[in-house]
């Protein structure tokens, strides 16, 4: 992780400019969520696991935002949101249809960055890469500059949910579930129905529980 950061921030000379080219490496990562899932599933959940894959979904992304800028001594941390996305446009098609269910459920636990820079702290969403975001009409709005929120391109937050120094154990815990859930359900019909109209598991942890750990 440390010698990745070295070679994306290699000649920058402002933080700024560091913490731009890992935004930018980051979010430009291939989104792809089903992929995702199939190495998280088998228990490879570190920053570094990501990047070793090359494609990632909003924890991934999250996580190696976060650990690349700390490795290149910016202070950073995990940010949550819940979004209402109900067309989950950026989901592969099999996910969608799981997770979507017969009026489409929100997105709880959406995961995202921030970084500590000019006095503040900015969140930084890098989940869709920008070609993905473009092709399915939500391109990025907001240039980084080092100052303002750039938001996610998934939809309208519904609630933030607050920011963490490190992955909440119960989040990492529910998405280790749901890639398991996908799977199975993606190998069996019994099984698909029973994850699609499941409606406890795509709710995630309880935010108010999660909460009692936020720094923000």
């Amino acid at each position: 992780m440390v010698s990745t950061a070295r070679e994306l921030t290699d000649g920058a000379t402002t933080d700024s400019e560091r913490l731009g080219r890992i935004y930018h490496y980051v979010r430009d990562l291939p989104y792809d969520i089903l992929a995702s899932f199939r190495y998280l599933a088998e228990g490879e959940s570190a920053a570094s696991d990501v990047l070793a894959h090359g494609v990632a979904f909003c924890m991934g992304k999250a996580s190696s935002f976060v650990a690349l800028s700390r490795a290149a001594r910016i202070p950073a941390r995990i940010a949550f949101q819940a979004l209402d996305a109900p067309k989950m446009e950026f989901l592969s098609p099999e996910v969608r249809t799981l997770w979507g269910g017969p009026v489409g459920r929100p997105l709880p636990w959406h995961s995202l960055g921030e970084a500590f820079l000019n006095g503040r702290w900015i969140k930084l969403d890098a989940t869709i890469d920008a070609p993905t975001a473009t092709r399915l009409g939500k391109p990025y709005t907001v240039t980084y500059d080092g100052v303002t929120d750039i938001p996610t391109v998934e939809g309208p937050v519904l609630r933030e949910n607050g920011s963490y120094a490190d992955y909440p154990a119960e989040v990492a815990r529910w998405y280790e579930q749901v890639a398991g859930e996908v799977l199975e359900a993606l190998r069996s019909p019994a099984a698909h129905e029973r994850v699609a109209g499941d409606d406890a598991l795509w709710s995630g942890p309880d935010p108010e529980l999660v909460g009692r750990n936020s720094v923000a």
